[in-house]
């Protein structure tokens, strides 16, 4: 007789891209994900998890990830062929499907659960051999891929082609969502990377306004869909009617040198580009300077960085995309505005900056929700999800 497993052997497969050093650590160019799936692991009966991610190796002279390395005692990372993004994959699809399928297969065939986070290139792929083996399987899906595109400004051909490659995409998530449990990020169940830790330190700190002039913060990836065009124009409307205030952007990007130029609209002394900042300490420090946070995105999914953002303290005004409207109760946890609109955002920066007393509300009030949404006590949800849906796998009593 054979023993039974003392844990469930969970895979995991993520689009997100890392590189590894000469010495063998595997460090997230941007990716935050995986800080998920290492809570994950502390609170499941997992082992390590098999991480199944494009890995690249650092070239000699480039620059290290500004971000932690990933904790080798929580996430065994697997590495498939590295690609830079959905058009390369696209491009090369024979060659990296070919070069992945194997690795993909085998680490599957030995799992007893597959966790599925979407879209991905290689989420079909990964779909294929977990029915081939008939693993358990579910799907993270954290959003749509032509809203995306939707939100981005393209000339023909190219809008035509990316259109074409979201509806594969999303058709695999359909797919995967068909085939077995799924999970579309809301605001009760998303991948927070926010600590108790940090929302404690922000409760210890003092609040009020820092004078003079008023900090309005985004941080997040400088993409198109974005919408930083907006919030820039905003700003530069609050100005012109003298409102004293300056922005502060936290973050990187493909569209960071666009960004850069439209920023230069504005009085040098009125914007703060910060760049990426991969310590979290540092992060939270800066998002702590700032009056208000204001999120002008076009398309999101779940946006993690407005659970940041709660944790830091600040009250928020975004536009209405994804799960936005949700994350803040229909508005009791911040203002929400028609997205693509600078004079609504502008509007709804006037009125919180403002009104001392309503920002003091929605500070309270996002505090308490991001201390209920940790990753800790996300964590939690999914294990207890998990062993609701996959009753026959190897749970502890």
């Amino acid at each position: 007789m054979t023993d039974r497993p003392t844990s469930i052997r969970l895979t995991v497969l993520d689009d997100g891209l890392f590189v590894r050093t000469s010495e063998g650590g595997i460090y997230p160019r941007a990716a935050t994900f995986h800080r998920f799936v290492e809570a994950v692991a502390r609170h499941g009966p997992f082992g390590r998890i098999r991480y199944l991610v494009p890995v690249a190796d650092l070239k000699p002279r480039e620059r290290m990830p500004a971000l932690d390395p990933v904790d080798a005692s929580l996430l065994d990372v697997v590495p498939t062929a590295h690609f830079s993004g959905i058009a390369d994959y696209a491009l090369r699809l024979s060659y990296l499907s070919t070069r992945n399928w194997p690795i993909i297969d085998r680490q599957i065939a030995a799992s007893d659960l597959l966790w599925l986070r979407l879209p991905a290139s290689n989420g079909l792929l990964a779909l294929a051999a977990a029915r081939r083996h008939r693993v358990a399987h579910f799907s993270w899906i954290a959003g749509s891929v032509r809203d995306v595109v939707a939100a981005q400004a393209r000339g023909t051909l190219a809008g035509a082609a990316a259109r074409a490659l979201a509806r594969g995409y999303d058709a695999v998530s359909n797919l995967a969502a068909q085939s077995g449990p799924s999970i579309t990020l809301d605001d009760e169940l998303h991948s927070s990377i926010v600590s108790g830790h940090e929302v404690e330190l922000t409760r210890a700190a003092p609040a009020g306004p820092r004078g003079a002039p008023w900090l309005v913060a985004w941080a997040g990836r400088m993409a198109p869909e974005k919408g930083l065009d907006v919030l820039i124009h905003a700003i530069g409307l609050l100005l012109a009617d003298d409102v004293d205030v300056s922005l502060l952007l936290v973050g990187d990007g493909p569209a960071r040198d666009e960004i850069e130029r439209r920023a230069g609209s504005l009085p040098a002394d009125r914007v703060r580009l910060a760049g990426h900042v991969g310590d979290r300490a540092t992060y939270f420090e800066l998002l702590r300077e700032a009056d208000v946070f204001a999120l002008p995105s076009g398309a999101e999914g779940m946006p993690k960085v407005l659970v940041e953002a709660m944790a830091a303290g600040l009250p928020v005004v975004a536009t209405d995309a994804g799960a936005v409207d949700a994350v803040l109760a229909h508005g009791e946890r911040g203002v929400i505005v028609p997205p693509g609109d600078a004079a609504a955002m502008a509007r709804g920066l006037r009125e919180l900056l403002g009104d001392p007393g309503r920002r003091a509300a929605l500070r309270a009030h996002g505090l308490d929700y991001a201390a209920d949404h940790t990753a800790e006590r996300q964590a939690e949800r999914l294990v207890a999800w998990l062993q609701s849906r996959f009753p026959d796998l190897l749970w502890p009593a």
